[in-house]
């Protein structure tokens, strides 16, 4: 059997930020934008800030199971950031301490988005296993994919857990598409097309390898 796709941190996508928690997913994104390009003019508060962040979110990723539980740790996160500054030598005066703490949270929410991710899949698998299909469909374009000129589908075998990745792409400019199949399982095996109905008769000769191991 191969490698389970579903491993910690090892997920086909994010689950989708819950409304509830929009506006905290928002100012997080903030943060990060505003704290990375700080290496780019002074290396040496970058360093400080990135320390202090990494150490933040190893003590989030210990103490903040849910993300209900993530937005209700900041007056937590003053007093460690204060700790934790200290112990490193590193004078707070000289970083923002709100930036460093969001950026540590948007770290952790990005964490818990995955492995919420992970579960959502588990359940898909177990649901497809039990319905007796041999793949189970982990994503599928949405209107917005379409769109926007591309579209993917993930699917996982129920049997072995390998992973079958379809999608196409079009330029912009000509309209044409490419088409491309990607299936993990004991290693990565890449195709790119230019024709759909090939693209879509190796798709099912994939299939029929499979089912033919089963």
């Amino acid at each position: 059997m191969s490698q389970s796709p579903f491993g910690p941190g090892d997920t086909v996508g994010p689950a989708p930020v819950p409304a509830e928690h929009a506006a905290l997913a928002k100012r997080l994104r903030t943060a990060e934008d505003r704290l990375f390009p700080l290496a780019m003019v002074d290396a040496e508060r970058y360093q400080h800030a990135v320390t202090l962040v990494g150490l933040l979110a190893r003590r989030l990723s210990e103490t903040c199971p849910s993300l209900d539980a993530l937005a209700g740790a900041e007056d937590q996160l003053r007093a460690w950031l204060a700790v934790h500054a200290r112990d490193e030598g590193i004078p707070l005066q000289t970083l923002d301490p709100e930036l460093v703490i969001d950026a540590a949270m948007a770290q952790r929410f990005r964490g818990l988005l995955a492995e919420q991710a992970g579960e959502l899949q588990r359940q898909t698998l177990e649901r497809a296993r039990a319905a007796g299909q041999a793949w189970a469909v982990l994503e599928e374009p949405d209107a917005a994919a379409w769109t926007g000129g591309a579209a993917r589908w993930v699917e996982v075998h129920t049997g072995t857990e390998a992973l079958m990745v379809r999608s196409a792409t079009a330029d912009p400019r000509t309209g044409e598409a490419t088409y491309v199949l990607e299936v993990t399982s004991d290693g990565v095996r890449s195709e790119e097309f230019t024709d759909r109905d090939a693209w879509l008769a190796a798709v099912e000769a994939v299939r029929a390898d499979f089912a033919s191991e089963s």
